[in-house]
């Protein structure tokens, strides 16, 4: 056997569809670039990593020395991160900030929904987002570099501990045998991309609940050797206020 007769019979079908969904997934991303650029729920987050999608795909290899019993050529995840504007310097790049100085870093990641070797397959295609206060060993490691890692590394069955307020909690667990120097915790949301279909519910779904917690998370004091908020134009720049919840 070589090519199975049904695969090829619906090949056509389904890329076409799966086409749209990337498709939409670049608009869902482009939405979030705007609304996250404005500082309407106490933080402007600018993303990691520039244009670039973290995706889970292997690329096109016939083989390769994952760590998974098969290899993947389609993306089952994609994912961005961002940081607060303000803790970028001026004509500095968000990809060079230390993880130390930018404290937090949050993310959106959608998902098909299946398939997955640490998350029970959840029936439709999610979207995850939520915030991490990611704390590597090394001082000095960027943001890209602990982006990369939360992507890698994130296994909500295996670090949840529990729900707080309708977010989902857990923390990181170094685990050097597989790269993972993470310590620090994680605040999840999942929502179904079925209700995120129109403007209105990623705002309400997605931008509005994100931001919020981004600001009431950096609003707490930082842990003893974090650095401290940067100044802005030989300005301290001021700690958000907490932002109330809208209905």
């Amino acid at each position: 056997m070589i090519f199975r007769k049904e695969v090829a019979a619906e090949t056509a079908h389904a890329y076409d569809t799966l086409s749209a969904y990337f498709q939409d997934v670049r608009s869902f991303f482009e939405v979030l670039s705007v609304r996250f650029s404005l500082p309407e729920y106490g933080v402007r987050l600018r993303p990691i990593a520039g244009n670039e999608l973290f995706s889970n795909a292997n690329s096109y290899l016939l083989s390769d020395d994952s760590s998974y019993p098969y290899y993947l050529w389609l993306p089952s995840w994609l994912g961005r991160f961002y940081i607060d504007a303000d803790r970028i310097p001026d004509g500095g790049r968000a990809d060079d900030v230390s993880t130390a100085h930018a404290r937090h870093i949050a993310f959106v990641w959608p998902w098909l929904g299946f398939n997955d070797a640490y998350v029970k397959d959840a029936g439709e295609p999610e979207c995850w987002f939520g915030v991490a206060d990611p704390r590597p060993q090394d001082p000095h490691e960027t943001v890209r570099t602990t982006a990369q890692s939360l992507f890698n590394y994130f296994r909500l069955e295996h670090t949840l501990d529990g729900e707080h307020h309708g977010w989902l909690t857990g923390h990181f667990t170094p685990h050097p045998e597989v790269g993972c120097n993470l310590t620090g915790r994680w605040h999840l949301r999942r929502v179904p991309l079925s209700a995120l279909t129109n403007y209105y519910e990623v705002e309400k779904n997605v931008i509005q609940p994100l931001g919020e917690k981004f600001t009431e998370l950096a609003a707490a004091p930082a842990p003893a050797g974090q650095a401290p908020r940067p100044e802005l134009n030989g300005r301290r720049h001021p700690e958000p206020l907490p932002v109330a919840v809208r209905s």
